[in-house]
């Protein structure tokens, strides 16, 4: 049975689940950053997902990014599956610009210090929900 880890749990809000994966939001506002979690038991790795399923979670990430780019007008589409911290295989989408506090540096381990108030979390979960029906 699928179990979410408690961090990503804490750190995020869910946008949206559908039979494959769950999508949800880093609750942060100075990036906008999108987490694909598949919901299978026990994952670590992507290579443990059936190719199928592996291709619909990149090529899901991908055209999200895609799509979030052209709406929000990011100048880089970060997309990355680390999982020294949290082992649960999740894969990260965060859209940079130049001006964020991390740039150009990467965003894991940066102490971002803003919630995202309620008008942006309705905001970035319309889009999501946008492209994702």
């Amino acid at each position: 049975m699928f179990k979410l880890d408690n961090r990503i749990e804490q750190d995020s809000f869910l946008v949206k689940e559908n039979n494959d994966f769950q999508i949800r939001l880093m609750d942060i506002s100075e990036v906008f950053w999108v987490i694909l979690i598949p919901k299978k038991s026990n994952l670590t790795e992507l290579y443990e997902l059936e190719i199928k399923d592996r291709n619909y979670l990149l090529n899901f990430a991908i055209e999200l990014g895609d799509y979030l780019k052209s709406k929000g007008r990011y100048y880089k589409t970060n997309i990355g599956i680390l999982g020294n911290v949290v082992s649960q295989l999740h894969l990260h989408l965060v859209m940079r610009n130049k001006h964020d506090p991390a740039w150009p540096g990467p965003v894991w381990g940066f102490n971002f210090k803003n919630k995202l108030d309620e008008k942006s979390k309705s905001n970035r979960s319309k889009l999501i929900l946008q492209f994702s029906k």
